[in-house]
């Protein structure tokens, strides 16, 4: 399926989703969970088009927080009124969120978006999201937001494998990403265990291999479409984690190379945008500006640590602004997702980028030329000096005359 351009897409657009949240066409995302463990919804902040708050809001994550910790945090950075929320809002994610952390008016007022103004929501994590291990985790289902999910918890339930199995590949949002059975991100989906509602979709399920459920089919990825329009999305496991391989020792990790794409298309999908079908367009445009803002801040680094040595950045400095102009200038075209526009921008970013990497590496280099040299310099003049007084003192010994012998004399004799 290819990807509608141009006007074509802003038409699709505006009919499909009238209500956008942020004014000039962002999708917001309002995360609430444990931010350092949401490595994918932080590959998101270099999306033009997402517009992302993280409320932390889980207890697995806070490094031994208690409750009130939790709590106090939401009382913080939680938005407070119905109007904070839909105005900048189109999606509401709850990933590991501890039902205990948000109060019961926050949970009516997040589950009042959702059937009112038509946000999207998303379900997904471990314990604390299905009530998979009981008390220390209570399930939402009992809830306003539990209300709105298309499964229904099984409380008690988690399963600590599981083999992903696609079912809807004509689904718009699993068409959107290229699922490699064979990767590691399909095999180990440890998760809870729920049961789909009438009416629900079921996208993809786990096919069990352990002994106590040998031979049964659990729902993964569950989604619907309330009477309003909203649609929200039940992920049973980590989706944020499922996406990472764990290499042995869990020393280091390799994301999934379409782990972006994962957590990106889903949020567009919640939001009831056209999601982008051209796979291999989008990847590349997403990787490249994941790269443009990794690299951007690398160079800022090192040229504020030039700068610390006294040399002068501004031409550098001048030309880096430059690019973010020229990020500006696409971001319309991202936000209406017309990639291929965004594809030749980026190109020439990216060009840009590689020039003044080694401008600055000059600089540097120029810099550290004087630092060694004033070191040098130093070394060299107080060795000289030094080796003068000692070969004055120790070797022109002829210039002093001998007055005296000393002798140790033996006072107790």
């Amino acid at each position: 399926m290819a990807m509608v351009p141009g006007k074509t897409c802003l038409l699709a657009l505006l009919l499909i989703a009238p209500g956008w949240a942020i004014e000039d066409g962002r999708i917001g995302i309002l995360y609430i969970s444990d931010p350092i463990r949401a490595p994918g919804f932080d590959f998101m902040r270099s999306e033009p088009i997402f517009s992302m708050r993280f409320v932390a809001a889980s207890m697995r994550g806070f490094g031994g927080y208690d409750i009130e910790d939790i709590q106090r945090a939401i009382r913080l950075y939680m938005p407070r009124t119905y109007s904070d929320i839909t105005t900048w809002f189109d999606v509401i994610v709850l990933d590991n969120a501890n039902r205990d952390a948000l109060s019961i008016s926050h949970v009516e007022l997040l589950a009042r978006a959702v059937r009112e103004s038509d946000l999207g929501l998303l379900m997904t994590g471990g314990w604390e999201s299905f009530g998979g291990t009981g008390t220390n985790e209570p399930p939402w289902g009992t809830t306003a937001i539990g209300e709105l999910l298309p499964t229904e918890d099984v409380e008690d339930t988690w399963v600590m494998s599981g083999r992903l199995i696609i079912l809807e590949e004509d689904n718009e949002y699993i068409s959107s990403i290229p699922w490699d059975r064979k990767s590691p991100f399909m095999t180990s989906w440890h998760h809870n265990l729920v049961k789909v509602r009438p009416g629900a979709t079921l996208l993809a399920e786990a096919d069990k291999n352990t002994f106590q459920y040998m031979g049964q089919k659990h729902p993964i990825l569950v989604t619907w479409e309330l009477t309003s329009g909203a649609r929200t999305f039940a992920c049973t496991g980590e989706i944020a984690q499922s996406a990472i391989y764990l290499n042995y020792g869990g020393v280091s990790y390799t994301p999934w190379e379409y782990y972006g794409d994962l957590h990106s298309n889903l949020m567009i999908y919640l939001a009831r945008r056209p999601v982008p079908q051209d796979v291999d367009l989008v990847h590349s445009v997403r990787s490249k500006a994941f790269e443009i803002k990794t690299r951007s801040s690398l160079l800022l680094n090192l040229l504020e640590f030039i700068e610390d040595f006294g040399a002068s950045t501004r031409g550098v400095m001048g030309d880096l602004d430059l690019t973010n102009d020229m990020i500006a200038s696409a971001r319309q075209d991202y936000i209406d997702l017309r990639f291929d526009e965004v594809t030749e921008v980026y190109d020439g970013i990216l060009d840009l980028l590689e020039e003044l990497e080694k401008d600055a590496v000059q600089l540097k280099e120029r810099a550290l030329l004087w630092v060694y040299l004033i070191e040098w310099l130093a070394v060299s003049g107080v060795s000289l000096v030094t080796g003068f007084v000692l070969w004055t003192v120790m070797v022109r010994r002829r210039l002093y005359r001998e007055i005296g012998t000393t002798r140790m004399v033996d006072t107790y004799r």
